[in-house]
């Protein structure tokens, strides 16, 4: 397989899913290499899972992109595509992320203080928290954000640091609560 440069995917972008015919859809997000799209139009077959497909993408400088995948989860309206294609997306991100405020906790990772602080945006990869309160960053953090009744526990990293907010890589993290933080960015970009 070839190492394609893919145009930047972002929640709410147009494409066009091609399974022999192309139906028009808008990328609703990704986490990882499964891409999830909402289909404008159903297909005049039923999708099965494993159905060899391609994304089509409009590069901005108006080249269209194939990327090959297989249909691994088909339901009504959406899809998830899982690509097969060695690909690296246009931006840094891989998982798609949701401006939601969540009361969180953030302490060293070797134990200290813990720092009450709130969720700026979160995906499945990471969180920003805002930064008031939190002094200087160094080493892993242990990282607790309250979603409802349950607690996502994580080590993380900073990989952005202002003086309002604080941006974490996941380390270390439960493959549970990954996906839940997977699917509150997806209901988010939903709902939109």
């Amino acid at each position: 397989m070839s190492l394609v440069r893919m145009a930047q995917l972002t929640e709410g972008q147009p494409a066009r899913l091609d399974v022999g015919e192309s139906l028009p859809c808008r990328v609703i997000g990704f986490n990882g290499p499964d891409v999830v799209l909402w289909l404008e139009t159903q297909p005049e077959e039923e999708l099965e899972p494993g159905t060899a497909a391609y994304l089509l993408i409009e590069s901005e400088d108006g080249r269209i992109q194939a990327v090959r995948g297989e249909v691994a989860v088909p339901s009504g309206d959406e899809v998830v595509l899982r690509l097969t294609d060695s690909i690296r997306l246009g931006q840094r991100r891989t998982f798609s992320r949701a401006p939601l405020a969540l009361p969180a906790r953030v302490r060293p990772a070797g134990g200290g203080a813990e720092v009450s602080t709130v969720t700026r945006d979160l995906s499945a990869g990471g969180v920003c928290v805002a930064r008031e309160g939190l002094g200087p960053v160094d080493g892993a953090l242990e990282v607790t954000i309250q979603v409802a009744n349950h607690e996502v526990t994580a080590t993380a990293v900073a990989v952005r640091v202002t003086p309002a907010e604080l941006g974490l890589r996941f380390e270390q993290i439960e493959l549970d609560d990954r996906m839940l933080l997977a699917s509150l960015a997806l209901a988010y970009h939903r709902r939109r």
